[in-house]
């Protein structure tokens, strides 16, 4: 085509990786993990460096300089990815693209010149360490990053030159998830002989010469050290080394690899290379240096201890709670009912929205995300309050208060912002509802809801940053029954006008802006409702808005009038009341409101509560059964239900043929999204069984490691292996496969072992808490309590709990019979995804399994909630602060392995109900069977100073 006539192309479009809808949320999640890690990790060593004055030193500066450099380069093509990921068109500007080769092109290439100075460093360190100060001199360091800058200005120059003169006049479309020079230039329609000369010398110029200071540096450097006659010196000299050469190894060999290897017809290799070289080398730069580097791991340490010593510049270290001094008994009563009102209202709500297909819909899943968090933010702050109605004198830590100030912040400012998304909802409901589905679509809630929540994280991360610059010297009395910023800074002997304002501007511009989205889309919404002729209609139209009117009204009301009265000492039992208000009651009236006030919520839970009462009061006709299999069958696919229909008539003549296996469908069809998952499982297998392998290693040979807790950490190590064990390798080996068939009798033992570790799994937790409550509140008798012969029988009656709930599962689900469909949409065997493709009635294992993993969660979560409040109880009752954080440092590994367990279960029930609620219970679902068994023995390995001293001594013996 001839460039005259070419019409210039104005944007391009990025391939990604996969267009599968599972795939894509799976590595949205993995790489949005990484970036994470990518930002703290390097700001954390760039502030390392810059607070610590024995890391002031040239090789650090360096160091600084290139965590800046992976910081950048992560965020020129991470965030864009992350967006692709969530978008259905993944498209780029052409100025967009020209920006993100220069500044990738830049930064890359500053990057290996850093390399190359750092080698240098340590060439002068080691080959000539008596003129070392002399030649890495403070202004020598600085013209070296400086050159380094200069080096990849000239190559990101050279090669934005290379591409503004090529033309794109045919396809748009680059097989890469961000723009690259090479897939550009296989894309242009003109003469690439420039560009491709540009990119070659550049990377052989440029590059060569950085790789050559290295290689040269290094040459010299183990002469150097093979001369050197001490062991010791030579592992010394060496040690200094180490980690600069692995950062160098993993640079230049995926940076080698992407720009030097012949070109093919498929561009996988490329993308997965580009993604170690772009992705995952800045995050783990900071990692090496940290974990393999005895000075900074030993800044951090001195770090932590300035901080947790007098980081607050604080004298108090605890706080009192006024609260209520009057009627404290009643108060008690009173508050608790409400509590306990607030948690079955809400969680009904959630249950009732996630069990009816009618509620699969936008307004519902944000009533739901309301609820959770109506829950999350009551917990936040009435527990505490409860305990402290009861005590003579309500005390809590400093940390204490800031973690409970920061999660009310954070569901509080949460809530506001989804009350405006609701009222958003509402609008185009009713405004436009043509357009309705299209652009309430569940990919757009899911946007709206996680954004929600990025606000209300990133403005109480802001708060307490502002509370934990301030100093406490003074009196520690909070005039108040929680934490809150107003009591708080009344109480600092700092200045505090910063946090004022601050306050003002947030929780202004929060309210301003989310009462402004409510305001605009009732005014429209009105406009559009007197528009309508027919009284009927408009009734209709504005009923379904009058739930979420009266919600706003009461939040908002209660709201403005806690955070705009003025700071005052006779506005604070104004404050406190209010606050009682905004904090407790409204929660517990949000779903009476919407029950009593909407039909729809009416007539669903009266059919669920008529349905529950026929179920257990009577037995049904087969044509009761036919009508309520149908019922229940509602979320399967047309196709299934059709099956379903036929297979019950089927049954009803006696034509049943039982099928002799299942598909599995698993998660994706593609072959390239096949390929990441069993990479990606198969690392985390392997992982889960060293983790768990180890540790079970550990406790058996060390001596000090054989007491209770460790006899069931290592019990719940071996469940954990099993319970990975009875999916993941199926899981593998299903990737890999055509047709993903499992045997009727396969599947059956699949479902029966997994249902036994599962259920096993609940009560060890259980009696891990109880341990950890005798330790503490029984310390006299935790010997004779916690004999050996106790725990076996626990453990023991817990693998008998599980052997039981998993037979009676399994025997039941043997009665059912699979004449229709067989295609299972899961990727194993579990209770629901078999009943839906079953051909009889399954109200018997419905309400089993419900009454059941009811039983089962509702005992082991009372055993360990009450357990953990009888600890909280005695560690606040005494007096050292050091026996307080010894004796509560024994329950955190446990706490954060409870939290995942039960935590990933109250997500599976609490999230949205949609269309693709079959696949993300899939997604879900790996959280808690393939992760949650790996991630246990780190969290009791990481947070577990016997455990690590445990770990050391194995090291040294075995050395």
């Amino acid at each position: 085509m001839e460039e005259t006539n070419c019409t210039q192309v104005t944007e391009f479009s990025l391939m990604g990786f996969t267009e599968d809808p599972v795939a894509r949320v799976t590595l949205f999640l993995v790489f949005l993990l990484t970036y994470l890690l990518t930002i703290l990790g390097n700001l954390g060593l760039m502030v390392l460096i810059r607070a610590s004055p024995q890391l002031h030193t040239p090789m650090y500066y360096f160091l600084g300089n290139l965590a800046f450099v992976d910081l950048c380069s992560s965020t020129v093509i991470t965030p864009k990815m992350l967006v692709d990921f969530l978008s259905e068109k993944k498209v780029i500007t052409y100025a967009g693209c020209v920006a993100q080769v220069f500044i990738f092109d830049l930064l890359g290439m500053t990057g290996s010149f850093l390399l190359a100075a750092m080698a240098y460093d340590r060439y002068m360190a080691i080959c000539h360490p008596l003129l070392y100060p002399l030649v890495m001199s403070p202004k020598c360091c600085f013209q070296l990053v400086i050159r380094s800058y200069l080096m990849g200005l000239t190559n990101g120059i050279g090669q934005t030159i290379g591409m503004s003169r090529l033309f794109f006049c045919g396809s748009d479309a680059i097989d890469m998830f961000f723009c690259d020079i090479s897939p550009l230039i296989s894309l242009s329609t003109s003469d690439p002989t420039l560009s491709h000369l540009i990119l070659r010398t550049s990377a052989f110029l440029l590059g060569g010469t950085s790789s050559l200071v290295v290689l040269v540096s290094y040459v010299a450097i183990i002469s150097t050290i093979l001369s050197i006659s001490s062991a010791k010196g030579k592992r010394k000299a060496f040690s200094t080394c180490a980690s600069h050469l692995i950062t160098v190894s993993i640079f230049y060999g995926t940076s080698f690899f992407m720009y030097t290897k012949p070109s093919s017809d498929t561009s996988r290799e490329d993308k997965w290379a580009a993604t170690f070289y772009t992705v995952v080398t800045p995050m783990l730069n900071p990692l090496i240096y940290s974990l393999r580097n005895k000075e900074v791991k030993e800044a951090l340490r001195r770090l932590i201890k300035r901080r947790m010593a007098g980081g607050n510049h604080s004298n108090v270290t605890e706080f009192v709670f006024l609260g209520f001094t009057d009627l404290r008994e009643l108060l008690f009563v009173t508050f608790l009912l409400i509590y306990i009102t607030t948690l079955v209202g809400n969680l009904g709500m959630i249950i009732l929205i996630k069990t009816n297909p009618q509620f699969h819909v936008p307004m519902y899943f944000f009533l739901s995300h309301l609820s959770f968090l109506d829950i999350c933010c009551f917990s936040s702050i009435t527990p505490k309050f409860l305990w402290g109605l009861l005590v003579e004198r309500n005390v809590i830590s400093f940390s204490g208060c800031m973690t409970q100030f920061f999660f009310f912040a954070l569901f509080g400012t949460t809530e506001p912002i989804l009350l405006a998304v609701m009222a958003y909802d509402r609008y185009v409901a009713i405004r436009k509802p043509l357009l309705y589905s299209s652009k309430m679509s569940h990919g757009v809630c899911v946007q709206l809801v996680l954004a929600s929540y990025a606000v209300g994280s990133l403005n109480a991360l802001v708060h307490t940053t502002a509370l934990l610059q301030l100093s406490f010297c003074g009196p520690n009395l909070v005039n108040h029954f929680y934490c809150e910023i107003p009591p708080l800074l009344r109480l600092s002997c700092s200045s505090t006008w910063l946090n004022e304002m601050v306050m003002v501007a947030c929780i202004g511009f929060i309210i301003t802006t989310s009462l402004l989205v409510i305001i605009v889309s009732y005014a429209c919404i009105l406009l559009t409702t007197w528009s309508i002729h027919s009284t009927e209609s408009r009734h209709k139209a504005f009923s379904t808005c009058t739930s979420h009117l009266m919600a706003v009204a009461l939040f908002y009301g209660s709201a403005a009038f806690l955070y705009l009265h003025p700071f005052s000492r006779q506005a604070e039992d104004e404050g406190k009341r209010a606050s009682i208000f905004y904090t407790m009651v409204t929660p517990m009236l949000n779903p009476f409101i919407y029950s009593l006030r909407n039909k729809e919520v009416r007539s669903t839970l009266r059919r669920a509560m008529n349905k529950l009462l026929s179920c257990i009061y009577s037995h049904r006709s087969h044509s009761n059964q036919t009508k309520a299999d149908l019922t229940f069958h509602s979320g399967v696919s047309r196709r299934n239900k059709a099956d379903t229909c036929s297979c019950v008539l089927m049954m009803a003549e006696g034509n049943c043929t039982p099928r002799a296996e299942f598909v599995l469908l698993g998660f994706s069809e593609r072959k390239d999204a096949q390929a990441v998952l069993f990479m990606v499982f198969l690392v985390v297998y392997i992982i889960t069984l060293l983790g768990n392998v180890g540790m079970l290693v550990l406790i058996r040979l060390d001596a000090q490691l054989h007491t209770p807790m460790y006899f069931f950490l290592s019990s719940l190590s071996f469940l954990d292996i099993c319970c990975s064990s009875s999916i993941t390798p199926r899981l593998l080996l299903d990737l890999l496969a055509e047709r993903k068939v499992i045997s009727y009798s396969a599947c059956f033992t699949q479902f029966y072992f997994y249902v036994v570790f599962a259920t096993t799994d609940c009560y060890l937790l259980a009696v891990m808490a109880y341990d950890r409550y005798v330790a503490i509140c029984s310390p006299l008798l935790y010997a004779i309590s916690m004999s050996s012969r106790a725990c076996a029988l626990l453990v023991v009656g817990s693998c008998l709990v599980g052997i039981g709930n998993g037979t009676i599962h399994t025997g039941l689900a043997f009665r059912l019979s699979f004449c229709g469909a067989n295609t299972i949409n899961h990727f194993y065997c579990d209770g629901p995804p078999l009943y839906a493709i079953s051909c009889t009635d399954t109200t018997v294992n419905d309400m089993v399994m419900l009454l059941l993993a009811g039983f089962n969660l509702f005992v082991t979560s009372l055993t360990i909630l009450t357990s953990y409040t009888y600890i909280l109880a005695t560690i606040l009752r005494m007096r050292s602060t050091t026996g307080k954080h010894k004796a509560f440092s024994t329950c955190t590994s446990h706490l954060t392995v409870v939290t995942l367990y039960y935590g990933s279960f109250v997500f599976m029930y609490s999230r949205p109900s949609s269309r693709h609620s079959q696949d993300l219970d899939k997604v879900a679902s790996v959280f808690y069977t393939v992760v949650t068994p790996m991630l246990n023995p780190f969290i009791y390995s990481l947070r577990n100073k016997e455990v690590k001293n445990a770990l050391g001594r194995a090291m040294e013996r075995k050395r």
